[in-house]
């Protein structure tokens, strides 16, 4: 569990794949911003298939195959890029658990801005 200090500073995270513990840095704001941008594509494109039901048999498959096959592999290309670590060797020995357990630590530290501003909407709000 990090600490708030830990969370200040955005120092990084450990997470374990495969069995084997891995370091990740935060990535530079550069880097980062470009990142965040894709994560919020990727969750924006959800509720496209929220309403799909079993009535459009082709239209649920396709929502199937979206939430089943492609986003988890977006996901997975998501934390690949993050984190830097090599996506060959990991997948190889990681369970999906895992590297589930692992993108939520990674959203943990990439997104520290939108903590500080719901803090200072509540703040403004007193």
């Amino acid at each position: 569990m990090r600490t708030e200090e830990d969370k200040i500073v955005q120092s990084g995270i450990k997470v374990t794949l495969g069995g084997v513990e891995y370091d990740i840095a935060p990535l530079v704001i550069k880097e980062s911003r470009e990142w965040r941008k894709r994560v919020v594509l990727l969750l924006s494109s959800l509720p496209a298939y929220a309403e799909v039901t079993t009535d459009t048999p082709d239209e649920f498959g396709e929502a199937l195959n979206a939430m089943l096959v492609a986003m988890p592999d977006k996901v997975t290309s998501l934390f690949f890029d993050y984190s830097k670590l090599d996506r060959e060797v990991i997948e190889a020995t990681a369970t999906d658990a895992e590297l589930a357990k692992a993108f939520e630590q990674v959203i943990e530290i990439a997104f520290p801005l939108a903590k500080s501003l719901t803090q200072t909407m509540k703040h403004l709000s007193q």
